[in-house]
C-alpha cells in the first residue's frame, strides 16, 4: 500500500483574433495561430503603418492556449486597456491593445476558467495481477436493480443532482485553489449521495503511469486517510467506463480484489473522470453498511457528478500552466532587455556614409550578434556574428563574446588579432559543444578603406556603384572555438562612392518556405543588386522580401543583417 497526497477543463480549438477599431487597419479581423509580432517593419507579421509605431512594437505570443502582450522596447510604448506595458501581460478576450494611434480588440480562442480542503488522504494498496482481477466489476451499462423507483425518489433525487450542480458551478467560479475545489465538491457529491460513507478523487497522470490523490471524504470525518484499491482504479482507467457492485462481499467479480475484502466495502462505484474523452483521474464513492447499495438512478446521478469534477482538475492543470507561464513570459522579457543592452542603442552617424541594421531572434532572445563602434584612433569597427544555439544559451554567449569583442578592439584593432583574442574567450566552452562564427571589421570613413577578418561566418555581399554585385571571396578560416590557434587571415578592400557592403546571417539565407524551399544566398545577392546602393532601402527590401518569402512558416532562426553604404 502507498499513499499519495491529498487533494481541473478545456480547450478551444478556433483561433485567436485582434479587430482592428482605428488606424490605417481599421475593420480588419486578423486571425493568428502562432505569435504575433506587430510593427512598422518589414519583418512584422501584422505590418502598421503610423510613424508613432516602432519596425519591431511589439509581440503577442501564444503559450498554452494562452496569449502574452509584451512590448519589444517600442519609441512610443504598447497599452493593455490604458496602461502603458512595461511587463508582459495576459491577454483576456475584450481587452483593448493600442500601439500608436491603432488600437485593437483582442478576442480569446476560448474563456478561460481557473482551477483552485481536504480532510482525508487516499492509500492505494496494489494487489497481485492476474487474468481473474481483470474483469473485476460489472460495467455501469446496463446495471438494473430490478426494482422499480416511485416518483417521490425520482423527484428527490433529481433534486439532489440539481442542487450539486449549482453548487458545483459556483465553486468553480469562486476559487482557484485546487485543493479547496476538491474538497467543496465532494462534500457536495456526498450531500447528493446519502448512501456514500466515503468519496475520493484522484488524478491520472498518463505518462508516469500513476494515480495522484487529489482529496477525500468520509461520512463520520476524521480519516486521515482513505486505503483505496489500486486494481479497481486501474480497471476502470483501462476501461474508461463506471464500474458498480452493488454487494462488493458477494460479487464473484471482485473476488480477485483482495483489498476490496479488506477494506470491508459493502457497494462500490468507480467512474472515470473525463475531458473530451482524455481520462484525468477516477471518482469512487463506496460504503461499508449492509443493505446501503446504489440504486441505478444514483449510479446516474454519480455520472453526471463526474463532469463538473473532471473539469476542476482540467483547469486546475491548465491554470498552472498558465501561471507558469506568465513567470517565464517575465523572465524572457527581462532576458531581452538585458540582452538589448549590448546591441548598439543606435548606429553611429558618419559623415559620407549610411548604415543600417536589423537583429530580430527567433525566440525573446538569441544567438545572434552585431556591432558597430568607434574606435580610439577614429576608425569605425563593425562585426556581426552567429553562436551555436538559440535561444537563452545562445544569447549567453552573445554577450559575453559582444563584450569581449570591444575590449580585444580596444588593445589591438587589427581583425585578425581580435578574432585570436574571441578565440580564446571561447575555449572553455568548446567541450559543450559552443562554437561561433563572426566577421569582424574596421573601417577607415575617410579614404574608404575596409580591413576585414572571417572565422567561419558567411561571405559578405558587395555592391558596387555600378551594379556590379557578389560575394567577397575571403578566407572562410574556422569557427571560433574549433581551433587553437585560430590562424585567421586578414582580406583589405577600398569602398568607392556608391558601393555598399552587405553582411548577414545565415537566419536569411536559409529562411524557408512552408515547404522548404531555401530563401539562398543568390537570392540575397540579386536584392542587394537591385536595392541602388543605398544601405536602408536595400535592408528594407531584403527583410520584406524574406518576410513574404517564408509567409506562415515564419522565420526558424535568428536573423540580423547590417548595411554600410558610401554615399
Amino acid at each position: 500500500m502507498f499513499a499519495l497526497p491529498t487533494g481541473n477543463r478545456s480547450r478551444a480549438d478556433a483561433m485567436p483574433i485582434l479587430l482592428a477599431r482605428s488606424g490605417s487597419l481599421a475593420g480588419r479581423r486578423i486571425y493568428f495561430e502562432r505569435n504575433l509580432l506587430l510593427g512598422r517593419g518589414p519583418l512584422a507579421d501584422l505590418e502598421v503603418q503610423d510613424p508613432a509605431v516602432s519596425r519591431r512594437h511589439a509581440l503577442i505570443s501564444i503559450a498554452d492556449g494562452s496569449c502574452f502582450l509584451a512590448d519589444q522596447q517600442s519609441g512610443n510604448g504598447t497599452y493593455h486597456n490604458g496602461s502603458r506595458v512595461t511587463e508582459p501581460v495576459a491577454l483576456a478576450d475584450g481587452d483593448e491593445v493600442r500601439v500608436g494611434s491603432t488600437v485593437f480588440v483582442f478576442r480569446a480562442a476560448d474563456e478561460r476558467r481557473r482551477d483552485s480542503g481536504t480532510a482525508s488522504r487516499v492509500a492505494i494498496r496494489q494487489e497481485p495481477v492476474d487474468e481473474a482481477s481483470r474483469s473485476i466489476v460489472r460495467p455501469l451499462a446496463g446495471f438494473s436493480t430490478g426494482s422499480g423507483k416511485a416518483l417521490a425518489e425520482e423527484v428527490a433525487r433529481l433534486k439532489r443532482r440539481l442542487d450539486f450542480f449549482h453548487a458545483a458551478s459556483r465553486a468553480l467560479g469562486r476559487t482557484l485553489d485546487e485543493p479547496r475545489l476538491i474538497a467543496e465538491l465532494l462534500e457536495r457529491a456526498m450531500e447528493a449521495l446519502p448512501q456514500a460513507d466515503r468519496a475520493f478523487v484522484v488524478a491520472w497522470d498518463e505518462d508516469s503511469r500513476e494515480f495522484r490523490s487529489l482529496g477525500g471524504r468520509t461520512r463520520g470525518g476524521g480519516a486521515p486517510e482513505i486505503p483505496a484499491s489500486r486494481t479497481l482504479l486501474e480497471e476502470v482507467v483501462r476501461k474508461k467506463e463506471a464500474l458498480v457492485s452493488i454487494d462488493a462481499a458477494a460479487d464473484a467479480g471482485l473476488g480477485a480484489a483482495k483489498s476490496i475484502h479488506l477494506l470491508n466495502l459493502r457497494a462500490v462505484a468507480c467512474v472515470p473522470l473525463l475531458v473530451e474523452d482524455r481520462l484525468v483521474g477516477v471518482l469512487q464513492v463506496d460504503n461499508v453498511q449492509q443493505g446501503k447499495g446504489f440504486a441505478e438512478g444514483d449510479l446516474d446521478l454519480l455520472g453526471g457528478i463526474a463532469g463538473p469534477i473532471a473539469l476542476a482538475i482540467e483547469h486546475a492543470r491548465l491554470h498552472r500552466q498558465l501561471v507558469a507561464r506568465e513567470v517565464l513570459e517575465h523572465d524572457l522579457a527581462l532576458a531581452q532587455r538585458i540582452q538589448q543592452s549590448f546591441l548598439p542603442a543606435r548606429l553611429p552617424e558618419v559623415a559620407g556614409w549610411r548604415l543600417a541594421a536589423e537583429y530580430s531572434p527567433a525566440y525573446a532572445v538569441g544567438g545572434d550578434l552585431y556591432d558597430c563602434f568607434a574606435l580610439a584612433d577614429g576608425r569605425l569597427a563593425f562585426a556581426i556574428g552567429d553562436v551555436s544555439g538559440k535561444g537563452v544559451s545562445g544569447a549567453l554567449m552573445m554577450a559575453r563574446l559582444t563584450s569581449s569583442l570591444r575590449a580585444a578592439a580596444a588593445r589591438v584593432p587589427q581583425p585578425t588579432a581580435v578574432l585570436e583574442a574571441l578565440n580564446g574567450e571561447i575555449q572553455a566552452e568548446a567541450d559543450q559543444g559552443m562554437f561561433a562564427t563572426v566577421l569582424f571589421g574596421v573601417l577607415d570613413a575617410g579614404n574608404g578603406r575596409v580591413e576585414l577578418a572571417n572565422a567561419g561566418h558567411p561571405l559578405p555581399i558587395l555592391r558596387h556603384a555600378d551594379g556590379r554585385c557578389g560575394e567577397l571571396q575571403l578566407a572562410p578560416g574556422a569557427p571560433l572555438g574549433m581551433r587553437h590557434p585560430l590562424r585567421a587571415q586578414a582580406f583589405a578592400l577600398t569602398l568607392l562612392p556608391g558601393d555598399l557592403l552587405v553582411l548577414v546571417t545565415d537566419g536569411l539565407t536559409e529562411a524557408a518556405t512552408p515547404k522548404g524551399e531555401r530563401f539562398e544566398v543568390e537570392r540575397v545577392v540579386e536584392l542587394v543588386r537591385g536595392g541602388g546602393g543605398d544601405a536602408g532601402k536595400t535592408l528594407d527590401a531584403l527583410l520584406k522580401s524574406a518576410r513574404a518569402f517564408v509567409d506562415t512558416r515564419g522565420f526558424d532562426d535568428d536573423l540580423t543583417v547590417l548595411c554600410l553604404g558610401r554615399r
